[in-house]
């Protein structure tokens, strides 16, 4: 596993990173996505995929990877604080955000997109955009303080967690 290794450091930690070849990605993806990274990205030549997780869409995202897996390619959930340290390491060769809409100067997606956009950018890693069939915007916000469907705050309390960012087609080296 990519952080086990990662982790450990060492000889053998060298001799992977030289071989497996990462993509991350940051949003829920369209159900037509897996045909595209076979079609561009493919397992054959040692395509893997880290999964930067964004809840409140865990559970919908878990079932996409699932098609991802049945196609042979190894993923790896990281929790999105990560998505900076695999990045600064160079673990990463591409980044994806899905976008729902895009307008002149933004693309409209997934809250911490921008984020994921912004480390790519300042790390010279190229982030592209694809879209997703998903509609975050179009869901009630009160699911954000879930994790695995429980509750993770007593009721009552409430949340910013911005379902949809704006992120500016300034940080996109590719739109698909």
């Amino acid at each position: 596993m990519i952080l086990k290794s990662f982790l450990k450091g060492g000889k053998r930690y060298r001799e992977e990173r030289k071989i497996k070849k990462h993509l991350l990605i940051f949003g829920v993806p369209d159900k037509d996505f897996t045909g595209f990274l076979l079609k561009h990205y493919p397992v054959a030549d040692g395509w893997e995929i880290l999964c930067a997780e964004g809840r409140p869409c865990e559970s919908i995202l878990s079932e996409r990877l699932v098609d991802f897996t049945s196609r042979g390619y190894e993923i790896t959930v990281i929790s999105d604080n990560m998505m900076g340290f695999c990045l600064s390491r160079k673990e990463v060769v591409l980044v994806f955000v899905f976008y729902q809409r895009i307008d002149k100067d933004y693309a409209y997606c997934q809250g911490g997109s921008l984020l994921a956009a912004v480390l790519a950018k300042e790390l010279n890693i190229p982030c592209h955009l694809y879209p997703t069939d998903y509609r975050l915007e179009d869901k009630d916000n009160g699911y954000s303080l879930c994790f695995a469907g429980e509750p993770i705050a007593p009721r009552g309390v409430r949340s910013f967690i911005p379902g949809v960012e704006k992120v500016p087609m300034s940080y996109i080296a590719e739109k698909w």
